[in-house]
């Protein structure tokens, strides 16, 4: 596995989501951490973070993870691009979660380990379930990604059920952190501040019954 030691300065900006977050869990830690179980000519395969039933496999080459079934390694979980960062990795590129009929359950594009973009999860059957959006966000404190722009939820027989809208609002709290002096190597405690940003309602919200027909409207 490729190593990389990193060093951050900055100070992270956090996002916390209130709802409509299902996202895809990396199941894998490190060497250190994940129990090294076979290897072929291109995958790695370890236990997984967690979770007995399934089996993380990787490929260092193409930098690609899929979590598999134990009892069946033809049946992937969920699959999606990786970028190696100290000991383990980060999610990055596009990812799939998986139902047990091997539809899509969970879509959506990871930078750097944070969500972006567009995300939609599906019932069982394909149907669309929800949409909803990751924005980049960037600021004095670093850059980060939240929920923000249109959300979509739909009943299973395909009619909506739910329109409106996130935006990211921003908080900045104290964090005290131990962090290492790049001359000496020493720690250092300090405290900085934390941007921390969450997703909130804003503008025309609607809610739709099964018939189609609007059973509420509401404006923020």
């Amino acid at each position: 596995m490729k190593r990389i030691t990193l060093v951050l300065f900055w100070i992270s900006v956090a996002c916390s989501v209130t709802q409509a977050q299902s996202l895809i869990p990396l199941k894998f830690k490190s060497e250190d951490d994940n129990r090294l179980l076979k290897e072929n000519d291109s995958l790695s395969f370890y236990a997984a973070t967690g979770d007995t039933a399934n089996v993380v496999a990787i490929n260092e080459e193409t930098l690609t993870y899929k979590l598999v079934s134990k009892k069946d390694r033809k049946r992937v979980v969920a699959e999606g691009g990786i970028l190696a960062e100290g000991e383990g990795y980060l999610q990055h590129g596009r990812w799939v979660q998986y139902h047990n009929n091997r539809n899509a359950a969970i879509a959506g594009s990871y930078l750097r380990g944070m969500p972006v973009g567009k995300w939609e999860e599906y019932y069982p059957d394909g149907r669309i379930e929800l949409s909803y959006h990751y924005a980049i966000i960037t600021d004095k404190d670093g850059t980060n990604t939240c929920m923000s722009g249109e959300y979509l939820e739909y009943y299973n027989n395909g009619k909506l059920k739910v329109s409106g809208f996130y935006t990211a609002l921003r908080n900045r709290t104290p964090d005290a952190q131990t962090v290492e002096d790049p001359v000496t190597g020493a720690k250092i405690n300090k405290t900085v501040y934390k941007s921390v940003y969450t997703p909130r309602k804003t503008g025309i919200w609607e809610y739709y019954s099964e018939s189609g027909e609007q059973e509420k409207r509401e404006e923020f």
